[in-house]
């Protein structure tokens, strides 16, 4: 630990100050000047630890280890405190510590948003999710914020050749439309340096993702005096893994600045005949990045919440509470209701189709959800958890050697706020037209108003962030579609048998928006686990797998 020069106590580093201070005795410090108080033996480089060095390549600094007796989720302190619980998986219990070496990154960020201002910002961004749970909410919660120096690999990207595109104009005479076909050839000269990407497979990388970027400009030389009061996490993955993904970002950032581009801004590029540009990576580099974090554990399942502490950037998962979900669609329900009644109805047949692409729309919808779930509950977007899950693999008795990592194909899915805003315009249309009828429709109308509510934009949700694409098993999603399914086929068979009366048709479109609305239950519940995660298992590190 670092100890005050003036009265012997322990200094922290202050994100507001930028200084080491000390709270005994008011003292401020450069974190160079800092004076650790450790073992001589510990801090002296001898010409072991310098063959050391040359073998591997880095540096290592001795550290104490927390290791979660629950989840075995690791953590790194180089102060002389008790982690009284952890991080990943929200266990309330003191967590057994060592001391060992660790690699020392190059480069460090310092926090600068202090753990009062990432509360303020965790509260503000809160306050615009109207349906999430109390718990969420509570200061014992918001007190588990936590300071984690997470490891980044840092990579430098370079590119020098001469290319060729493909450009179209087209102009307007009269009648005609006239096509001019350009190749422009130009000299790409291009450098990025600084782009990043987490380390550790214990940091989620959808939750990584939502509150970048850094900013590298403010990276200073490693120095532990500055993590004095925080803690960290170790780096556990390969350098090559996130290379491709931020390759393809470089081309793709060197193709939109030729488009910028003053001589050729009125011409529209082909983005296919754009060569085929391989940006070299000239540097790797190991850093450490500051970043708030919390778990909120609930039942079996865990939130997280994540705070930039460079940028103040945040990022959540928020589920929603039932009781506000009914309590709201009740309550939502009398005003629409006394609007419907006021408008005619419309034809039986009208309503009964419109019944039907509701409830088809719907069923979309879920299936969508379904694969979003797949994907996260299999960690298929964590390319870290599936490197390490590689790892593990390879090294257990009569496994053959984990192949090297893929590039992951990422696409950006609106999630089930897109889905369900859909459903919410389509249910209002339909609602407007049931007059006394409304009140079957209050409930559903409001159901996926209230989820793309609280996935309202004012702040990050992880569930929006790009993610893998992956399909859960059709039976799943059969089950899943098949109460609105049967309320499709009544109403379906009610409309190829074209009754006289018009009792049927509305029987039929009554029995399709009903099973669609039970379905709505489903549909809040599937974004819960999407807000949620199960509860980690760091089996590498010594969880309960292990």
């Amino acid at each position: 630990m670092f100890v005050c020069p003036n009265c012997g106590a322990n200094i922290i580093f202050d994100p507001g100050k930028q200084l080491l201070h000390c709270d005994y005795c008011g003292s401020d410090f450069a974190p160079d000047a800092a004076i650790q108080k450790d073992d001589a033996e510990e801090n002296t480089y001898t010409e072991s630890q310098a063959s050391d060095k040359s073998q591997k390549g880095y540096e290592e600094y001795t550290t104490t280890i927390y290791t979660c007796k629950e989840c075995g989720g690791e953590i790194l302190a180089n102060d002389n405190t008790v982690a009284t619980f952890c991080s990943y998986c929200g266990a309330s219990t003191i967590l057994a510590s060592r001391v060992g070496k660790e690699r020392a990154p190059e480069y460090i960020i310092p926090f600068k948003v202090t753990k009062d201002q990432s509360a303020e910002l965790y509260k503000k961004a809160l306050k615009k999710a109207l349906f999430a749970p109390q718990y969420m909410k509570e200061d014992t919660t918001i007190e588990k914020l936590r300071g984690i120096y997470m490891p980044y690999w840092i990579y430098d990207f370079k590119e020098n050749r001469a290319a060729t595109i493909r450009g179209q104009k087209d102009t307007r005479r009269g009648d005609y439309i006239y096509h001019t076909h350009y190749n422009i050839n130009t000299n790409v000269q291009a450098d990025y340096n600084g782009l990043s990407s987490d380390a550790s497979s214990q940091f989620s990388d959808t939750l990584s993702e939502a509150i970048a970027p850094f900013d590298f400009k403010e990276a200073v030389p490693f120095n532990t005096s500055y993590m004095s009061g925080f803690y960290a996490d170790a780096a556990d993955t390969d350098s090559k893994l996130y290379e491709d993904r931020l390759r393809t970002i470089v081309t793709s950032e060197i193709y939109n600045q030729i488009a910028k581009d003053p001589a050729v801004r009125s011409i529209s590029l082909k983005p296919d005949s754009l060569p085929n540009l391989t940006p070299e990576r000239t540097e790797t580099r190991f850093g450490y990045f500051p970043v708030w974090f919390m778990s909120v554990r609930h039942k079996d399942r865990v939130s997280y919440a994540v705070v930039n502490g460079q940028t103040g950037e945040v990022a959540t998962d928020v589920p929603i509470d039932y009781k506000k979900y009914i309590i709201w669609s009740l309550a939502w329900s009398v005003p629409i209701f006394i609007l419907l009644s006021l408008i005619p109805f419309m034809k039986p047949i009208y309503l009964l189709v419109a019944s039907i692409i509701l409830s088809t729309i719907g069923m979309i919808t879920l299936c969508v959800q379904k694969n979003e779930i797949y994907v996260r509950e299999n960690s298929l977007d964590d390319k870290g958890l599936i490197y390490r899950q590689s790892k593990k693999q390879a090294g257990s008795p009569g496994s053959q050697a984990a192949p090297p990592p893929q590039p992951v194909k990422i696409k950006t899915q609106g999630g089930i706020s897109a889905g369900s805003a859909i459903l919410s315009i389509v249910a209002v249309l339909v609602g407007l037209s049931f007059g006394p009828m409304g009140a079957l429709g209050m409930v559903l109308i409001c159901s996926p108003i209230i989820i793309a509510l609280s996935n309202k934009k004012g702040h990050k949700v992880v569930e929006t962030k790009p993610r893998v694409n992956g399909k859960a098993p059709a039976g799943e999603k059969f089950m899943l579609c098949l109460k609105p399914l049967i309320g499709v086929a009544v109403a379906v068979l009610i409309w190829l048998f074209a009754p006289v009366a018009d009792e049927y048709y509305y029987i039929a479109s009554a029995a399709c928006i009903v099973t669609l609305l039970m379905s709505m239950w489903d549909l809040v519940r599937g974004h819960n686990e999407l807000a949620t995660r199960k509860l980690p298992q760091f089996d590498k590190r010594g969880g309960d797998e292990s």
